[in-house]
């Protein structure tokens, strides 16, 4: 018998769920991009480049050392929390969710300590102090968005998907929209970084709080009323590869901005960072249909139904790959119009922004297959392969950026990863027997025979 999604059985109620979490992923993903858009927008112009450059290699530096803090977990637990919720194993299912909260909470206070002590003796000079007091705010983050991202990983995996992203995509850019206008208008010349930091930690606290009300309440009775199995060895096990893959995709994404800033200061960083958030805005398709489809893709692989599976990620890929070709091209042809939106002195990031344009568009046309490989299996693959583009990344930004400065970071970032994505997808077609791109190729026996499925 067909898989069933809440209730519905087969092909029609599959596509029927898809669609319905997938309609709802991609509008929290549109307001997401534009909530986070306005607030790079609001923060560039009352900040400049040199005071928004701070606010984004301190949140650089957050991000790096978030994923050390998660440990991985967040990975696992859609993953798993999908197969034990399928097999009924409600036992194994609140004694990963125990084990993932207690120990990523003491991870993440390490984190936050680690933050301050690089704040501190790594950014030590007077020309250095701004980014240096906003990652004494940011400090406080790691806590706050390692518990919220268990939070969301935890909704997800029991196909809550509208619900894990509205607390981190909605609550938390909103409010932290709200403050930076109320803050401009009361006092407008207050308004510096580390302000801004504080207002975005105040964010990220209600979110917290909204995201765990949220988890305590969908994970149904079943839950409340298991006696908890722990398999810790195993679980660290599978979260340690995912760990490297997670840690390896944060290097690549964040590593241009802290090395950027620590290298050539906070005003190239700012232009930098607000070419980078123009041209992130071209990968929110694929992200939103890659929050519905990592559950699914772990459960339709379990139950051995590839042709389905195929059917789906090749629409999703194209639908993705479609949705944002057209602002691409207008990025590509038309970046300083707008560049202009953050100021003046941000129409020099042209270069920037075309380069990185063209490395997301690249990036969605090839799919999201690192995700299907850890969804089924192949997270130690992913992991490896991910560790050599992450290395490469950082010494392709160090020999770059001294000479070519904000271009360099962009050549590097993308270089990595688009050779990542095309790996990941080579993996994907001969490891799985699944084309994650837009072309949606049929398996090769020659090929996928070797490597077989997990």
């Amino acid at each position: 018998m067909p898989t069933s999604v809440n209730g519905q059985s087969g092909e029609g109620g599959l596509r029927a769920h898809l669609i319905k979490g997938a309609s709802g992923s991609l509008a929290i993903q549109v307001g997401f991009a534009g909530l986070a858009f306005l607030n790079a927008l609001v923060l560039a112009r009352w900040l400049g480049a040199g005071g928004y450059g701070a606010y984004a290699g301190a949140m650089a530096w957050v991000s790096l050392l978030l994923i050390p803090a998660v440990l991985g977990l967040d990975n696992l637990l859609v993953r798993d929390t999908a197969i034990f919720r399928s097999r009924q194993e409600w036992g194994k299912l609140k004694g990963l969710l125990r084990f993932s909260t207690g120990l990523v909470l003491a991870t993440s206070i390490m984190a936050a300590g680690a933050l301050a002590a690089i704040a501190h003796w790594g950014f030590a000079d007077a020309a250095k102090a701004s980014l240096r007091h906003t990652m004494y705010v940011a400090a406080f983050l790691p806590p706050v968005l390692a518990l919220a991202t268990l939070a969301g990983s935890g909704l997800r995996g029991i196909e809550r998907v509208i619900l894990a992203n509205l607390p981190g995509m909605i609550v938390r850019p909103a409010l932290l929209l709200l403050a930076i206008l109320l803050v401009v208008w009361l006092w407008p010349n207050r308004l510096s970084a580390p302000a801004a930091m504080a207002l975005n930690l105040g964010a990220a606290v209600v979110a917290l709080v909204v995201g765990l009300v949220w988890v305590r309440k969908y994970l149904g009775p079943q839950i409340a009323d298991a006696q908890p199995r722990y398999t810790a060895r195993p679980w660290l096990a599978a979260a340690l590869p995912m760990l490297v893959y997670s840690g390896s995709q944060t290097v690549l994404g964040q590593t241009d901005m802290a090395m950027l800033g620590a290298m050539r200061g906070t005003a190239e960083t700012g232009i930098y960072a607000a070419a980078n958030r123009l041209a992130y805005l071209l990968v929110f398709g694929m992200a939103a249909t890659g929050v519905i489809l990592a559950p699914v893709m772990a459960r339709l692989h379990d139950a051995g139904d590839k042709a389905r599976l195929q059917r789906i990620v090749t629409k999703a890929a194209r639908v993705s790959f479609l949705l944002v070709l057209p602002f691409g091209l207008a990025l590509i042809f038309f970046g300083p119009w707008f560049l202009g939106f953050f100021g003046e002195a941000f129409k020099g990031g042209e270069l920037v922004l075309a380069i990185l344009a063209v490395g997301r568009l690249a990036d969605v046309a090839l799919g999201a297959s690192a995700l299907l490989l850890t969804m089924t299996g192949h997270e130690r693959l992913v992991a490896v392969t991910y560790v050599v583009a992450a290395a490469a990344n950082v010494l392709l930004n160090a020999l770059l950026i001294p000479s070519y400065g904000a271009v360099g970071a962009a050549i590097a970032s993308i270089v990595c990863v688009i050779s990542i994505k095309f790996l990941m997808w080579l993996f994907a077609y001969a490891r799985v027997g699944q084309d994650m791109s837009v072309l949606g190729l049929q398996p090769i026996s020659w090929l996928t025979k070797r490597g077989g499925t997990a």
